[in-house]
């Protein structure tokens, strides 16, 4: 398994559930896209040995993570999510 280092933490998104389609009653173009929400929620994985704040017992919690600050890694074939310590804004 991947073990981060350097005050990183390797995370995965949650699963949240998919929002219903409804039909519009407004006529908008084709390519057209709701935003999505700045921020993420994601699981805690597993934290490098030198995190100061957070630390295993928080080992499968959810946290909420800018999505810029999320690096996505893939090392043979498989891919990581990654981010530092100091970006997590909140625990669940």
């Amino acid at each position: 398994m991947f073990k981060p280092l350097n005050r990183h933490l390797l995370i995965e998104p949650s699963e949240e559930e998919p929002a219903e389609k409804e039909e519009s009653l407004v006529l908008v173009p084709d390519d057209y896209s709701i935003k999505k929400s700045p921020h993420g929620i994601y699981k805690i994985l597993r934290a490098a040995p030198d995190c100061e704040k957070i630390n295993e017992s928080y080992i499968d919690r959810q946290v909420v993570v800018e999505e810029s600050m999320v690096q996505e890694v893939t090392v043979r074939n498989r891919q990581y999510y990654l981010v530092l310590e100091n970006y997590i804004y909140g625990i669940f």
